[in-house]
């Protein structure tokens, strides 16, 4: 019996074992009471004749005229032997001349009123022989009569159980954690009123769910979100810029901006907020394409921009830009046009506190207004990185060649669960320039992007982690940071299917890791290609969780096995009240789903207690341990 069978097949059994164990007994019982029904027949035949010699003996027929007519009628009876006693001594025998047949007898004795005994054997009646034409005839009918019934009510308790059967297997979808089942009913099932009610509940639940997102979305909005301009606010800004610091100093190159409208002082406040929505919508296309960009609005006619790792020329041309956009707005009677905005930019470079960044943007700002009209204005530090503002060709240059050398070094961080267990890594990569030098992937990958170049290193980077978790044959799973454009590429997918056909036995250990505002920018373009990479094994993580206020429903909709919280929500997290809310807010949402909630950028015991006591399963960051070689993470 098929386990997916369940408890049906074994109904029918049931019933088909009970229809014919009582068939058996009823033919048994019509057997034994036929049988029964014979022997009772012989008993009283063979009274009928005591009675018939009785007689003879009271009208005083003589022994000698009784023998003549006796041996006939005995015959009649097809008795094996017959025996007249008198005084227990025979007084007449009689046996059939012809012989007698080997068959199971039995033997009658009768006392007479004569004070004789008469004995007669005979043969135990045959039941089936003794049936005719007519009685064969009615069994047979009777047989096939019993087996169309059972045979049609076998075929009709099928077709009952298997909606049954049907209705089974979508519960067993719903068990193992296919939720949207429920809500999907198929032909065939039974009972209906059942799957009915199951479409029903799921339909309840499901709005549910979506209000208590849409609640946790709001929650985590109002946390980090400028409910009038739909922009992050202060406390959002200042934890993303401090996101960008490593022991609080800044990791790399970068621009703030602070953007002051001066012209909107003399207008009354409801008269503000119009031309500020102007001012950001505008913006939109302009900053699209800065992914990593945080725009957030301070006060209430100041705004702040941070875009990581932006050449020192586009940051000029970015303010530029920023600065003609405000010539474009429909400006209301009272506002001063000629200062109506003015930018403070501040270019922070690696070691840069974050403090001395924002001073610095201030007094931008402050020199931006102290010229008068509208304009932008910038401080000369004098040390801007020289390699990030190369040109392009020479970046693609540079890239291509350590592609065609392999030339990328693989770094592996540990993340440990609640009791210090290894979930799983992630992988980081360096570049090796041509003079043997690593560039860290801050540098690189960024202008591999602007050049076009991103898929080749995440699919070789695919590659070696595979490779290297081979060649160790350890069965810890790796995650690979991909980008949305390289999973969008035409020829990516099908270059993935063929890598993974060459490592069948571990394409459970891969992780591809992406951005959640990627995610959800491009979900529509992504969900084939997701869930074609869930079908075939590989397991699916999002980075950057709590960068910016996004519903969560794409965890349920592609499967995601892991979430990374962004390294801004855990910074300083026992003292961030709110940033305890929002992390609160995003583990209720994703208690639904079987999705492993991480933290990245885990510094300090103290930030790792408070995740605990949050509910978080995993951590990530220098208190695990730094990224290292393989061989060297094999004994983190």
């Amino acid at each position: 019996m098929k386990k997916r069978h369940e408890q049906t097949q074994r109904l029918i059994s049931f019933w088909i074992a009970s229809l014919t164990m009582v068939t058996l007994a009823l033919l048994l019982s019509a057997w034994t009471a036929s049988f029964s029904h014979a022997n009772r027949s012989q008993d009283l035949a063979v009274s009928a004749l005591a009675r018939v010699v009785d007689i003879q003996y009271e009208r005083g027929v003589p022994l000698e005229q009784m023998v003549v007519w006796l041996p006939d009628m005995l015959k009649s009876y097809r008795a094996h032997d017959f025996v007249l006693l008198r005084g227990g001594e025979p007084i007449y025998q009689w046996q059939p001349k012809n012989g007698v047949e080997k068959r199971p007898v039995v033997t009658y004795q009768r006392t007479l009123r004569s004070n004789n005994i008469m004995q007669i054997t005979l043969y135990r009646p045959k039941l089936l022989p003794g049936f005719g034409f007519e009685e064969w005839v009615l069994i047979a009918l009777g047989i096939i009569a019993s087996l169309v019934v059972v045979v049609a009510g076998t075929l009709w308790l099928n077709k009952e159980m298997a909606g049954v059967e049907v209705l089974a297997f979508r519960a067993r979808r719903i068990n193992r954690g296919e939720v949207d089942a429920a809500g999907l009913p198929l032909k065939g099932e039974r009972p209906l009123s059942v799957g009915r009610a199951m479409i029903k509940l799921h339909r309840m639940w499901k709005r549910e769910r979506e209000a208590k997102l849409e609640l946790d979305r709001r929650i985590r909005a109002n946390t980090f979100l400028d409910s009038e301009l739909g922009l992050g606010n202060a406390m959002f800004f200042d934890s993303r810029l401090q996101a960008q610091t490593h022991g609080d100093m800044m990791e790399g190159q970068g621009m703030v901006c602070l953007i002051q409208f001066s012209g909107l002082d003399g207008l009354p406040v409801n008269s503000r907020l119009p031309i500020l929505r102007q001012f950001v919508d505008l913006c939109e296309p302009l900053l699209a394409e800065h992914s990593d960009g945080v725009f957030a609005r301070r006060h209430w006619l100041e705004l702040a921009l941070l875009i990581p790792m932006l050449p020192l020329k586009e940051a000029e041309a970015l303010a530029a830009r920023l600065q003609r956009i405000t010539t474009r707005l429909d400006l209301p009677k009272g506002a001063d046009d000629e200062q109506l905005v003015h930018l403070g930019l501040a270019y922070y470079n690696q070691g840069d506190r974050p403090d001395q960044v924002m001073e610095e943007a201030e007094m931008a700002l402050r020199a931006a207004q102290l010229q008068g009209h509208s304009n932008w204005f910038m401080y000369d530090k004098g040390a801007v990185d020289r390699e990030l503002a190369q040109g392009t060709v020479r970046w693609r240059s540079l890239i291509e060649n350590a592609l065609s050398r392999r030339a990328l070094a693989t770094f592996f961080q540990p993340v440990k669960g609640r009791d210090g267990e290894l979930l799983c890594y992630e992988m980081f990569s360096r570049m090796r320039d041509a003079q043997g030098q690593l560039v860290r992937a801050a540098l690189y990958r960024p202008m591999a992007r602007r050049c076009g170049l991103t898929p080749r290193i995440e699919r070789v980077l695919m590659e070696l982690g595979l490779q290297q978790m081979r060649n160790s044959d350890s069965p810890v799973p790796f995650s690979v940071n991909i980008a949305a454009e390289s999973l969008m590429h035409p020829r990516f997918g099908k270059s993935v299917s063929m890598l993974l056909a060459n490592y069948q036995g571990r394409r459970g250990q891969l992780i591809l890791e992406l951005n959640e505002r990627e995610l959800v920018q491009h979900a529509n373009a992504l969900a084939p290609v997701l869930q074609e990479l869930k079908r075939i094994g590989v397991q699916l993580s999002v980075d950057g969780v709590g960068h910016t206020v996004e519903r969560t429903d794409y965890i349920d909709r592609f499967g995601i096995d892991w979430i990374k919280l962004h390294p801004s929500l855990v910074r300083q997290l026992p003292l961030r009240p709110e940033n305890q809310l929002f992390i609160t807010s995003l583990i209720q949402a994703a208690n639904l789903s079987k999705v492993q909630v991480l933290a990245e950028g885990v510094e300090e015991e103290s930030e790792w207690i408070a995740l605990k006591g949050l509910g978080v399963n995993g951590g990530q960051g220098n208190y695990f341990g730094e990224a290292r070689p393989h061989q060297g993470t094999e004994e983190t």
